[in-house]
Parts: structure tokens; sequence; C-alpha cells
């Protein structure tokens, strides 16, 4: 239960309580939103986060506003992914935005104040996984301090109070417009929160540690261990590359908010670009298919046309992707209902004499999303890797997954799920590399920054357990395949100590003939003079890649800082030679 106890005010003209939790277990002071477990603790028992649930603190609104110390005691479990909140005090989609104490992506504590933007403070000590480590954040009228394991470790002045919200207090992630964000693997224990400011926090060292646990490891490598993958700032930047703007965004104009997914195909002379568009918000029934057609390599396109607006009730048609066979090109879409229900792709096949598209109808079922292109195999069928997918949310197992064509008839395909590591978490979107009768699938994680992959030794009908490669990448959906002279590539964000970031946009290349990439270039980074939008906060991503005539095209989404997946289309164009 909540526990209250006097403290004397600095002044001792009063007395003030403060609110503790012991995290003993999870009582009726608190709202427990995921799977939340016991375990050792910094003192007795704390409660143990499985990177996807969170903690709510009831009726916890009204504390922390003017001056305060938060403290409490924390257990990391993993150190090199995405940004985790331990405690804070925010709700992001209403605009209440108060504080925090998170982890970063290199491994250290950072404190976040709200000041009408995000002022910090840094600890430079970095943090030990499996370790008990003490944090507490002091704030008063015109500063705040953050402490360290008993140490001082920073302060930063603060220009304004922080506004109250009614923003509850979380411990282990943010709960914001119905989903857990910067969700904590780890154990937590202690939390104290007290309307004063402590000059002299008590703290005695715990040296009980925690088991790990074991990483859901592929069991063979993606990258060149005997290589060294640079940082984002050093990596090598590609010359002589094409940059085009395919879709500018631009709501005033068209009034579209929401685009991504760009699809890429040459088609008889002419290279077409599709992309999910909609006036809406993400992932809601006004989203439809739609292309474009540019007859010069992509410096001029046509007008919008559309693939599929979903007219059946309820019905919304996204991104999807192209593949040219025997005259005739094809595309196959993703499709839900509502929001993100009963995912499914369908197909559609181009009649050139009056440029409107045959519905075929859904073809995959399965929570199926075709995600980059379909590649033909030496048994004659063709492989198209997607997602098998739900509602989104980057802390649920959503698996990659592979479709098989039944020889050239683009109508019947057989749905392949590709296992996973009992407990992991993951946005499955893949990407593939057909070698033979081996096919390489590479897909995005949940929320860690680490490519995963599975091999197929049998043109795709069996896998093996879909594990972490020794690859950083960026949490986005990547691009790969192989290249007419032998090598294989990866379109993503590969670099070291990068996080999630969605930039630079990376290429990853291998040698010709072998299965490792050892080399990776920047193809551009968010600052960027040329075709297209710079902001040094753009993401670049969810690539999708085509070769043509001795030169690798790549479309991607620009957000151009926007955010929201309020994007821009664009498209680079490498000549193969470069990538030696």
């Amino acid at each position: 239960m909540l526990h209250r106890f006097t403290l004397a005010l600095l002044s001792l003209t009063a007395s003030v309580y403060a609110e503790t939790w012991p995290l003993d277990a999870v009582d009726s002071s608190m709202l427990a939103r995921g799977v939340v477990k016991t375990a050792a603790g910094a003192s007795g028992t704390s409660l143990l986060l499985d990177g996807a649930s969170l903690i709510e603190l009831k009726d916890s609104a009204k504390l922390s506003t003017g001056s305060f110390t938060a403290s409490l005691w924390f257990n990391p479990y993993a150190l090199d992914g995405e940004q985790q909140m331990i405690i804070g005090k925010n709700r992001y989609s209403r605009g209440e935005r108060q504080w925090g104490l998170t982890i970063e992506p290199d491994g250290h504590l950072k404190a976040y104040l709200q000041q009408g933007g995000w002022s910090t403070i840094s600890c430079s000590e970095p943090l030990k996984a499996g370790s008990w480590h003490f944090a507490a954040l002091v704030v008063e009228s015109a500063k705040a301090t953050l402490y360290f394991n008993g140490k001082l470790v920073g302060e930063t002045k603060l220009k304004q109070p922080i506004e109250a919200t009614e923003a509850p207090v979380t411990l282990g992630g943010i709960f914001d417009d119905g989903r857990a964000r910067q969700t904590f693997l780890g154990a937590l224990d202690e939390v104290r929160i007290e309307p004063q400011v402590l000059r002299d926090i008590p703290y005695q060292p715990v040296t009980a540690t925690h088991e790990l646990p074991k990483p859901k490891t592929a069991d063979f490598p993606l990258w060149d261990a005997s290589q060294r993958l640079a940082e984002a700032k050093d990596l090598p930047v590609l010359d002589g590359v094409e940059f085009h703007v395919i879709k500018k965004w631009d709501k005033e104009a068209d009034g579209y908010t929401f685009l991504h997914g760009v699809g890429l195909c040459w088609h008889k002379g002419k290279l077409y670009a599709s992309i999910g568009h909609n006036k809406g918000d993400e992932n809601t029934v006004t989203e439809e298919a739609q292309y474009r057609v540019s007859e010069d390599g992509g410096r001029i396109w046509s007008e919008l046309r559309v693939i599929d607006a979903g007219e059946e009730k309820d019905l919304a048609v996204s991104h999807g992707v192209f593949v040219s066979h025997a005259g005739k090109l094809w595309a196959f879409h993703g499709t839900y209902y509502n929001h993100m229900e009963r995912i499914h792709t369908r197909a559609y096949s181009l009649d050139e004499s009056t440029g409107e598209w045959i519905k075929h109808g859904v073809v995959l079922e399965n929570g199926f999303w075709a995600l980059n292109q379909p590649v033909k195999m030496r048994d004659g069928n063709w492989i198209m890797p997607g997602i098998s997918a739900g509602p989104y949310s980057n802390k649920g197992t959503f698996p990659a997954a592979v479709a098989i064509s039944h020889g050239d008839d683009f109508t019947k395909w057989d749905f392949v799920s590709i296992p996973v590591h009992d407990g992991l978490k993951m946005w499955g979107e893949s990407s593939l590399i057909v070698d033979g009768p081996n096919v390489f699938n590479i897909a995005r994680y949940g929320a860690k920054p680490l490519a995963l992959i599975s091999k197929s030794t049998d043109h795709g009908r069996t896998w093996t357990t879909m594990g972490e490669s020794n690859l950083p990448m960026a949490t986005s959906k990547p691009a790969a395949g192989m290249l007419s002279n032998g090598q294989r590539y990866l379109v993503c964000t590969n670099a070291a100590n990068n996080g999630g970031r969605r930039s630079p946009l990376t290429i990853a290349v291998s040698k010709p003939g072998k299965e490792v990439f050892g080399k990776v270039f920047a193809i551009r980074h968010a600052d960027h003079s040329g075709p297209g939008e710079s902001n040094p906060k753009a993401s670049l991503g969810y690539p999708c890649a085509t070769e043509h005539e001795g030169k690798l095209y790549i479309g991607f989404s620009n957000s151009g800082g926007r955010g929201g997946n309020h994007n821009s289309a664009e498209m680079a164009v490498i000549p193969i030679e470069k990538l030696k």
C-alpha cells in the first residue's frame, strides 16, 4: 500500500507528506499496464518490467509540482536499445510534459525538465546491466539537480516553474494515447516523491545483482565481425548519387497528412512509384493506395493516380509493392478494416489500355502485409517478404512472414510465418535476399535498434528461429536484395551508437559472393543540399530498392522533421559501381 509519513521542512515551520511506493508488489495504489512480476529488490522485493509493460501511480497527478524530490532504485537489463523511461510525468499527445528520468541509448542516465522545450541533465557515469543504481531528481524554483548513486552529477538552471498537468506519474515508461512508450526492461524499487528540496539524500550501495536474460541471438552472423562499424558522423558518404522528389509533403495544397511506404518498379521503360496516402491519421479508413509514373528516371512525375481508394465500407488500402512480369505490372497492397483490423494483402494488375487497375481481391490473410517486392526463386516460385501484423505495437510479437507464389500465378500464394524466440518483442517488417535455395530474411525489431535475421535453405518453406543479429539497425522497415554483381545490400540506417534514429539513410554491402556485410555507406544525412527536404530532425526511413540498368533506385520517406509520418516521398539513385 501507499505509505505516508511526516518529514520536517527545511524551515522547520511546518510538516509535509512524502509519498512512497516500496514496490514489493502491485497493490491498490498502482495500475499495472502489462505483465509485472516480482524479483529480488534493492530492499526486499522489487517489481520487474518486461520491456512492454509499465506502472501508473494512482492519484499522482498532483504530485511533483513546485519544489520536489523524486527518487528510486532501478536495475536495468538492457542498455543498448532505445530510450527507456524509468520514472516520468508526461502525456505527449495531450501536450502534458513535465519531467522524466531516462536511460539513454548510450547507456547513461539523463533527466528531462520541461521549460518550453526540454532542459536536460546528463550523467557521465555509465550504467551497468543487472546492477542496482539509485537516482534522485531535486527540483526547486530556479534549478534542478540530478544525483546518481549518492553523488551530485549535474544541475541545470530553470527559467520558469515546471507547469503542472493532469498526467500521472508512471514507472518504467509513459502511457500515452492508449499505448506504452519508452518502456523499461528491468526492475524498480523504493519509489519516493517528496514535496520539498532535499540536500542530503541517504544512499547505501547495493551489491546484489540480477542474472540477465539470455540473448535471443541468431546462430549465424549478418555483419563481418572483423570490420569496425562506424558511427553515423564517420560513415563514408557515397558520391555520384542522384536525388529526386516523388511527392512533396504539402498538406496546404492537397490536404494529405500521412504519406509512407514508397514502392518502386520499372515497367516497359517507365518508373512507377506507389505510396500509402491519407488525409486523416495514419492507419485509419481514409487511407488509399496511390502512384505516380516517370518517363525520365524520376526527374518529372505524373499527377497522382489511384490504385485503390477502398470504396468498400470501413476498408482502407495502404502502401504496397510492385512486380513487373511477362509484360504485366502487378501491385500487392496492405489492406485493413477500421483501425488496423483484419489486415490482409490484395492484388491488382494494370490494364494499360485503360489505365485502370484490375482488382484480384484478397490473396493473403493471416495479417500479411507485403513490404518488399516479390523475387523469383530457382524453383520457379516467387517469394515476397512482409509482416504478420495487427494494430501497431512495438511491444508485442508480430513476426516476419513471407508469401510464396504458385509459380507465375500471382493470385495464389502460400503464407509462411517465420518462428521467433519466446518472449521476443518485434514488429517484423521484413526484407529478403535470395541465393539459390537459400533465403535470408532481415527484419525490424520492436523497440531495439538491431536487425533480426532468419534463414531458409528450402526456398522459404521452413526457417531458423528469428533471432538477434550482430548488426545495429534503426527501428524501420529495411530493404535488402542481391545485386547483379553478386553483392548483397541492405538499405536502412546501420551505424554504431545511433539508437533507433532513422538518419542517415545508409546502405550496407557485402563483397560479391559473401553472405556477411562488411561495409556501410551513408546515402544522405538529415541535413542535405540538393533535391529533397533538409532538416536536422528528419527521419529517412521505410526504404524500398530496385536495380535497373546498372543503378540502384531507392525510394524512402522523409519526415522533414515533422514527425507523425507526415512525409515526403523521395528517391536516391546510386550507380552500382559506387558500392564496391
